[in-house]
């Protein structure tokens, strides 16, 4: 009976990922650690390091600019507006650099970031977007598609006071992106 315990937590752990990524509107869903884990993670296999720099807005958790700088890449303050505390995108345009590779937009409160046009930015400018979605597990955006489905990829944090909390902490990584999917698994399960 040796390992049988961890194949029956791992189905179970398959199973969450499944229907958790079924909610948010996403092809897949691995299961990390802590929400920093998941943004860090999400770095680490989109290729982004030293050199690289990330926009991230200037009112978040501290987890997005550690993510960022665990990587050895820059976080980049970005302005947030002052009518919902969100990612001013007039303030993403003039921080785009040649050496920026990511726009993380952070759905703070269960508000998502103005993702139209922060998707059209990322565009423009062949950004990577990546949302910390830490602190909105099921909210919308206009037209109704939930955060965690609306980029690259998205991290979610789990720990107790969030809005959907675990008995500890946890965290999870949404993505349509089928390669990048397995890659989080074996890096999670130290396989690499």
């Amino acid at each position: 009976m040796e390992g049988f315990d961890d194949r029956i937590d791992q189905m179970r752990a398959g199973q969450v990922e499944a229907t958790f990524a079924e909610f948010c509107g996403a092809r897949q869903a691995v299961g990390v650690g802590t929400g920093l884990d998941a943004l860090r993670l999400i770095l680490l296999e989109l290729g982004i390091g030293p050199g690289d720099e990330v926009l991230i807005p200037a009112n978040t958790f501290i987890a997005t600019a550690l993510a960022v700088s665990a990587v050895g890449a820059v976080p980049v303050l970005v302005d947030c507006r002052p009518e919902d505390a969100s990612i001013d995108p007039e303030q993403v345009e003039a921080k785009v650099t040649d050496r920026t590779r990511v726009l993380m937009p952070v759905h703070l409160y269960g508000l998502p970031a103005p993702i139209a046009e922060l998707q059209d930015i990322a565009r423009r400018h062949s950004l990577l977007l990546v949302e910390d979605a830490c602190q909105a597990h099921g909210a919308r955006i206009p037209g109704g598609a939930r955060c965690g489905s609306l980029g690259r990829a998205a991290a979610f944090s789990f720990y107790p006071g969030k809005n959907l909390g675990a008995y500890g902490d946890a965290g999870a990584i949404t993505t349509d992106d089928d390669d990048c999917q397995w890659c989080w698994h074996r890096r999670h399960r130290h396989e690499d």
